[in-house]
Formats: C-alpha cells, sequence, structure tokens
C-alpha cells in the first residue's frame, strides 16, 4: 500500500509541483524522486529532520487539496 501511495504522491508532484514552494519542491524531489531517507534530506538540505518530515506532510496535503 505504501508504495501505491509513493507512486500517487510521485504523479501529483509532477502535475502540480509548481504550486509548492522551492523549499517544499527539493524535499519532495529528494523524498520521492531520489529516495532519500529524512535523515539523508536533511543533511542535504542543511534543515532538521523535524523540518523535513513537515515541509513532506504540509507539501502532502497540499497535493491532496
Amino acid at each position: 500500500m505504501a508504495k501505491k501511495l509513493d507512486l500517487d504522491f510521485v504523479r501529483l508532484f509532477d502535475c502540480y509541483g509548481a504550486l509548492l514552494t522551492q523549499r517544499q519542491r527539493d524535499v519532495m524531489e529528494l523524498y520521492y524522486n531520489e529516495d532519500y531517507s529524512l535523515s539523508e534530506c536533511a543533511a542535504e538540505l542543511g534543515i532538521t529532520r523535524q523540518a523535513v518530515s513537515d515541509s513532506l506532510r504540509h507539501s502532502e496535503q497540499l497535493l491532496r487539496d
């Protein structure tokens, strides 16, 4: 089920990614397209793991809406 959900977000990101901020796009790109972990995303972007998690959650909600 998780892989189906991931694929749905990749499709939504491809279609509506321009509606997100640059930081949200960067996080989504690393997490979904590059298959980085939350910790790897945080290290790459110089932010906390919690900030990555919050950004993903917020971005996913925006894309769902």
